[in-house]
């Protein structure tokens, strides 16, 4: 017997024959491992072709997306290495896991004790560290792999980021422009890849390990790997694994007969959209040209240069006529002063003999690069790119409003008003719409160069509509595009596509564009760039001569026009002298921190030019005013420095604390989140009581790596202070859950983001298994007190009193206690706001200086270790810093529907900035911050067309990027007041004139633009229903239609409506309010009545998570879009849908939401069981349009009963291949919208359908019971009326009575249990882990995954929209729990014993987070998923084998 077997991954083809004798002996010999260059289709067929009829007799497939395209046997990659390891590791020492680290993703199975794998362990969606990034980083430093060893084997690392592969290219990029070597950026990223290697396995036992996958071969890496590895293997079979385990399977299971070559391929349907073909909108590009000069004798130039991350560029300009004699376009190949030098080389080459007949009394340097090349060249002419871009614009025409730049690692926006810059943006941190992505993705991924993407886009036809949100996720959709077998034209025409979405939505954003859009970088030699941008848009664009070049261009004139200003002094300058001017790096040193007493310890290199040494380099300007004489006193003007000085200024100290007889004990506080609000509070609070207080010196990284989901930097830092606080072994350990801030006349509801309420729950789950946590734990030593501060200080009085009486205190001397820390918080307020009004009175005394405004939170903006030295920066620059909270803002309005805390300040300062001529205001953010992507909109509209500064901030961000926006900003300020100020034009942001429809929620009336009313059931009004899971829609469209109401249902959500939701939101937002601000616009684009009055339905919420912001973003947008006659109907969890009572259709529509849950279950179940699925769908299909028709009718449970009960019969009538019982069975569960919508959930339930499982989508009637439960048990923000409590009573014993009826009907078809809901005791499950007052459904999730899982469902899977803040905080704990196995019975599990049971409750539990921006899956979601399924049938068959 003879097998082939074959892997097709990432970036690599294997294939391996396997074949076993009559003594059952094996043998192995590789057929093939070779890059397939981006197209695996090919590559398959190359090797396939060679095959001779009958030369094995078995032949499998394994590998990511691509096998599902081939007519031959496939297994999942899991199962291929499991069975490989069988045979490779058998009978050796247990290993603990197999590190599968590949060209795209690194992957940890887990080993159980059987030998099997039971888990798997990855880090985040990203790229960064893999093998094929290592080799992007080396070529763009021009090394080859083998030197790239070498030279990292002798020397020591530099640290680069492993986070995202974009900030490691930053890293890379701004230490070549630093100067470091070659070789230790190399070491670095050999390192880094290691780190991220070691950051998944932090939670791992490292005794004994096995390494495969191509990176095996990198022997650096390998190294420092042995060094956290007690015993690593390398097997020689490492680089082949999976195409090995895949013929040895194949050995012993039958497999589908080989086809012929030509029949081999499947042609199945591309899962994605298509956009327009390039070729269409070239017409709407205007590609200018410019003459060039002819150097004479005794010209007089200026040295343009532009030193970019990617490329640098240089001209020399004619003064007298503003042309260019010469120019240079050359690689920076990773070092900025070798790449200047060969600028000036090649312009006196091209000189000749003239190059020492000119004359070049200016020489401006402009890029990334900028600092180190404007030393080297020891000018004083250092401009920033949107200054020299935008000189550059407006030297070809005065009327440019709108520039778009695209360079090799940022992309950058600029608006130009009455021929001054005077707004900006640059893209956060991420280069997905930029140049060297597009490079690189293009060679990676298809083998194609630079120099041809455009005539290869511009022939595409159908060109795929890819992610345009992530580096790493385009990447993932191209390989899924080549795995599919679309053709190479179409796929670069998507990737072209795709940098200019993310741009322009990234990028550009909300922010205006005007009529003449120039466009420029590098990128635009590539014609197609600018050609999908006018596709994109819909708008003409100029690409200006030479568009490479313009960056040089515009610094040279600049420097022109400071020469002539005389801002700049002439000097003298020599290419000569520039081309043969060496640099050497002495040894770095560690900043001390000046006089300003900063912690930062910023290494500065040591550069020494001509004989003279310079220190260079760091996060402030210390260093560069050093080098040019300029004083400022720095530590005055950061007033952002003194909030962390008042906050933990020996806070509690002074205060007599009380006699004590249980000696003096220490209390732990975290350094995180509001304790950088709340310390004075805390401080003084258990210091009086006679305790010790101990803090966290700094966040240990080995803390930050063992946090559970990806979350937000301020949330990192939680962990690895957390760790260091563990270390110093207090007492006891303060982890108080704070739900809500007291803002200054703000609005009742002052809540606080899932993630910052969650951080006691989470860190517990994470170092639930370290022993100083789960000692402090048994010994009762961990207090979790839940503090509300948002109705002032006196609301928490009781909790913390009765907190320090279970600790021992007498209650007379913690009330004592609680009075002396709230006097010491309302000092450290008032303190802070004297400051604040000292620093704006001292700002109006001289009305030519401006300030900057720090916006964001205690935690992430106002710390040292969150904020990345922003404050200093603008101090040592002369720019004064002051904290948001420092601000006179009480009397500032704040909109009444904003519940978060932090976003009342922010809106109230944004109010506070926009009207002050004198202040500017720099927020800072964090990646993935959930209020923020709203918060950042709503800023933005208040700011108008004032400038401002948005910096997303993440555990390491290069400072040279920071640089550069700060640098810009500060310019675009100073032209903005030289615009504005004159005519003391603040420039507030526009508002409509017209009249908003509304809702009157009391009588159900709808009141249109003109201010006339209607009742809902009036022939004008019209109900609309977004998409949330096409029947359920259907179901409630239906009920109203019963009312007499005009109502329609929206079909499911597409490509086109995600768009068109991209095109109209920051893309920042949760993925629901995307889709659903795409249904409107696309609905109204094609509506048939122009005239009716719209009713878009959307319910809200009061907080924490997101979802109570949708429905006042789209009523923003529909007033700033100046739409009339539509209006929103939102009925409110706050009050459990009470709103709805108005319309008399509350039991109505909870009849049809039960109908509709339980058909969902039954099509779930019907997928997987029926004998002919096709058949089977279209007999439910058929049920479901009865069920609505009758609901038309009359959607009275007495009248549906007949019609339910016939669906029921129907329904158990069809042939049926397997029980349902016997089926396994996937719980569902996550954020509400998601899980019920088709696009967002990607078709899951039908993908799990084909390997065989059924599933159950956790209800809608789950959360309508649990905010009845919420409203019950008084956990909301608001207090209900006696009233209020009988009627919500009294209405939930009917809807008990209605599900309890409907769903026994309907489990009459066999498909489903007669089974209920059980709300309470979800939550009970969930109650030890977390507490039920973090409201939302993280404990919806956690309860129902502890509760149900491994019976009666055998896995769960947490399904949530990118950045979803209680998914993130559920994933965090359950990715704990779940790993831990079954703690309890549950419900539904019995105790009976015996090895069965004993091993269902002891091993690991199925358990998956899914977060999904809308697009297909990426690949590592498909691998771990695999890896899921794999662990839910072992689950199944262990639960069908204990019955």
């Amino acid at each position: 017997m003879n097998s082939l077997g074959i892997c097709i991954g990432a970036t690599t083809l294997s294939a391996v024959a396997v074949r076993k004798n009559s003594q059952g002996e094996i043998s192995k010999s590789v057929i093939h491992i070779q890059p397939h260059d981006g197209n695996p289709r090919q590559a398959f067929l190359d090797i396939f072709s060679t095959l001779e009829p009958g030369q094995y007799d078995r032949i499998a497939v394994t590998g990511r997306k691509f096998r599902q395209f081939v007519n031959l046997t496939s297994i999942p990659e899991p199962q291929a290495v499991e069975t490989a390891l069988s045979y490779v590791h058998n009978g050796n020492a247990p290993l603990d896991a197999v590190i599968s680290a590949g060209g795209e993703t690194f992957l940890i199975y887990v080993i159980g004790k059987d030998g099997r794998i039971c888990s798997v362990q990855t880090g985040n969606k990203c790229a960064s560290g893999t093998g094929e990034f290592f080799l992007q980083q080396i070529r763009r430093m021009g090394l080859g792999i083998e030197d790239a060893i070498s030279f990292a084997r002798q020397e020591e690392p530099y640290k680069v980021s492993g986070r995202c592969s974009v900030f490691c290219k930053s890293d890379c990029t701004h230490a070549t422009n630093k100067g470091v070597p070659k070789g230790r950026i190399a070491s670095g990223l050999c390192e880094m890849m290691s780190g991220k290697i070691l950051e998944i396995l932090s939670h791992l036992p490292r005794n004994t390990m096995m390494l495969i996958g191509g990176t095996a071969q990198n022997t650096v890496m390998v190294d420092y790997l042995k060094k956290d590895i007690a015993s690593l293997i390398i097997p020689e079979e490492a680089t082949y694994f999976e195409a090995l385990g895949c013929a040895l399977w194949a050995l012993d299971h039958e497999t589908l007969p080989a086809p012929a070559p030509d029949a081999v391929m499947k042609h199945d349907e591309t899962a994605f959209h298509r956009l327009p073909p390039l070729a269409d909108s070239l017409d709407k590009v205007d590609f200018q040209t410019m003459e060039r000069g002819v150097a004479c004798e005794g010209d007089e130039c200026i040295l343009g240069l532009d030193v970019g991350s990617t490329t640098t560029k240089a001209v020399l300009l004619r003064l007298s006529d503003n042309r260019i004699l010469a120019s240079i376009y050359l690689r920076t190949n990773g070092n900025p002063v070798a790449a200047s030098r060969a600028c000036y080389a090649s312009l006196y080459e091209q000189l000749g003999p003239l190059a020492e007949k000119i004359k070049i009394p200016g020489l401006g340097v402009t890029g990334s690069g900028r600092q180190i090349a404007g030393l080297h060249a020891m000018t004083e002419g250092i401009i920033n790119e949107i200054i020299a871009h935008a000189t550059g614009a407006l030297f070809f025409d005065s009327t440019v409003d709108t520039i778009f730049e695209i360079g090799g690692q940022d992309a950058k926006y600029t608006y130009v008003k009455d021929g001054i810059p005077s707004d900006y943006a640059m893209n956060d941190a991420c280069s997905a719409g930029t140049g060297s992505f597009l490079e690189e993705a293009a060679r990676e991924s298809m083998g194609v160069a630079m120099e041809d993407i455009a005539d290869i886009a511009l022939r595409g036809m159908n060109p795929p509509n890819f992610n345009d949100q992530c580096a790493a996720f385009i990447s993932s959709d191209i390989k899924n595009a080549a795995h599919e077998g679309m053709s190479r034209e179409d796929i670069v025409a998507g990737l072209v596509y795709s940098i200019c979405m993310n741009y322009s939505n990234r990028v550009k954003g909300n922010r205006s564009m005007g009529n003449n859009i120039f466009m420029q970088g590098g990128v635009c030699y590539n014609r197609a760039i600018p050609v999908a941008m006018a596709a994109l848009t819909g708008k003409r664009i100029v690409v200006p001569p030479e568009p490479g070049l313009m960056g040089a261009f515009g610094v040279a004139l600049e420097i022109r026009k400071r020469l002539e200003h005389g801002l700049l002094k002439e000097a003298s300058f020599s290419l000569r002298s520039l081309k043969d001017r060496e640099i050497a790096y002495e040894p770095p040193f560690v900043c001390n921190g000046g006089k300003e007493h900063c912690d930062r310890k910023c290494e500065i290199a040591r550069i020494r030019i001509e004989g003279k040494v310079y220190p260079f380099g760091g996060a402030c300007n210390r260093w560069y005013n050093l080098r040019y004489h300029i004083s400022v006193d720095a530590e005055h003007l950061d007033l952002v420095r003194q909030h962390e000085v008042l906050t933990y200024r020996n806070t509690g100290t002074g205060q007599q604390a009380v006699s004590s007889t249980r000696g003096c004990r220490t209390v732990g506080i975290n350094r995180s989140f509001l304790t950088n609000t709340y310390y004075p509070f805390y401080s003084s609070f258990f210091s009086r009581l006679g305790f010790e207080l101990i803090l966290p010196d700094y966040p240990r990284p080995e803390g930050m790596v063992q946090k559970g989901t990806a979350f937000c930097y301020p949330a990192e830092l939680a962990h690895g202070f957390f760790s260091d606080l563990l270390r110093k072994k207090p007492d006891l350990l303060f982890l108080p859950h704070i739900r809500g801030m007291h803002v200054e006349k703000g609005n009742p509801v002052s809540t606080i983001c899932p993630i910052s309420q969650g951080e006691p729950y989470y860190l517990a789950s994470t170092f639930n298994d370290g022993e100083m946590f789960r000692r402090m734990k048994e010994g009762n030593s961990l207090l979790q007190p839940v503090l509300d501060f948002s109705r002032g200080y006196e609301a928490v009085q009781d909790v913390m009193v009765d907190l320090a009486h279970s600790l021992g205190c007498r209650k007379t001397d913690a009330r004592d206690a609680f009075k002396v820390a709230v006097a010491a918080q309302e000092q450290v307020f008032r303190t802070t706001k004297e400051t604040g009004s000292r620093f704006v009175s001292d700002l109006e005394e001289d009305p030519d200086r401006f300030g900057i405004v720090i916006f964001g939170r205690t935690y992430n903006a106002f710390v040292p270790e969150a904020n990345m030295g922003i404050p200093k920066k603008f101090a040592s620059r002369g720019v004064g810093a002051v904290p948001l909270t420092f601000l006179p803002l009480a009397d500032e309005t704040v909109p009444r529907n904003m519940y978060w805390s932090s976003g009342q300040l922010i809106l109230k300062g944004a109010s506070f900035v926009s009207r002050h001529p004198q202040l500017f205001g720099c927020y800072i953010t964090n990646f993935s911050c959930g209020p923020d992507s709203f918060l950042l909109g709503y800023f933005r509209q208040m700011m108008g067309n004032k400038p401002f500064l948005i910096l997303e901030l993440d555990s390491h961000v290069a400072d040279a990027g920071l640089e550069t926006r700060i640098e810009a900003f500060m310019d675009i300020i100073r032209n903005y007041r030289e615009l504005y100020m004159k005519s003391r034009n603040t420039a507030p942001a526009p508002s409509r004139k017209t009249t908003s429809a509304g809702v009157n929620y009391e009588d159900s009336r709808i009141v249109d633009s003109r201010g006339e009313s209607y009742p809902l059931s009036h022939p004008r009004v019209h109900l609309v229903f977004p998409s949330m899971g096409q029947f359920h829609v259907d179901v409630a469209a239906a009920i109203f239609r019963s009312a007499g109401v005009r109502a329609t249902a929206l079909p499911d959500s597409d490509e086109e409506v995600l768009k068109l939701g991209r095109g109209n939101t920051t893309c920042k937002e949760c993925l629901p309010l995307q889709l659903t601000v795409g249904s409107l616009l696309k609905y109204l684009r094609d509506r048939k009545d122009p005239d009716e009055l719209l009713v878009y339905f959307m319910p809200t919420a009061g907080g924490p998570c997101r979802f109570g912001q949708y429905s006042q973003f789209m009523k923003a947008m529909i007033e700033r879009l100046g739409i009339q006659d539509v209006t929103l109907y939102s009925p409110d969890a706050e009050n459990s849908y009470a709103d709805l009572d108005a319309s008399n259709l509350t039991l109505k529509l909870w009849t049809g939401v039960v109908i509709a849950d339980d058909m969902e279950d039954i099509y779930g179940v019907l997928l997987t069981a029926a004998s002919d699925r096709v058949e089977a769908l279209e007999i439910y299909r058929e049920e479901c349009r009865k069920i609505i028709r009758a609901l038309e009718e009359s959607p009275e449970l007495k009248t549906l009963r007949p019609v339910l009960e016939k669906t029921a019969a129907r329904l158990k009538s069809i042939p049926l291949k397997r029980r349902p019982e016997e089926i396994p069975t996937i719980l569902l569960t996550g954020e509400i919208f998601v899980r019920h919508d088709a696009i967002s959930r990607q078709f899951l339930i039908e993908r799990l359908a084909d390997q065989g499982f059924a599933t159950k989508v956790a209800s809608v009637m789950e959360w309508i019971y649990y905010t009845d439960l919420c409203d019950r048990n008084g956990w909301i923000y608001k207090t209900l009326s006696a009233k209020e409590k009988a009627s919500l009573f009294l209405r939930s014993t009917w809807m008990k009575k209605y599900e309890r009826t409907i769903t026994k009907i309907l489990a009459g078809s066999g498909l489903i249990p007669d089974r209920t809901e059980d709300i309470p005791h979800i939550v009970e499950q969930a109650s030890p882990i977390i507490n039920p007052l973090l409201l939302g459904e993280a404990v919806l999730t956690v309860g129902a995954a502890l509760a149900e899982v491994p019976t009666p469902y055998c896995g769960a899977i947490a399904l949530g929209p990118f950045g979803c803040m209680p998914n993130r905080v559920s994933e965090a704990i359950l990715n704990r729990e779940m790993n831990r196995g079954k703690r309890n019975s549950g419900k539904h599990y019995g105790k009976e014993s015996g090895s069965v049971a004993e091993d269902l409750l002891n091993r690991p539990l199925p358990f998956l987070a899914i977060e999904s921006d809308g697009n297909p899956f990426p690949q590592i979601i498909q691998a771990k998923l695999e890896v899921f399924l794999m662990q839910a049938a072992r689950i199944h068959a262990l639960s069908q084998a204990r019955h």
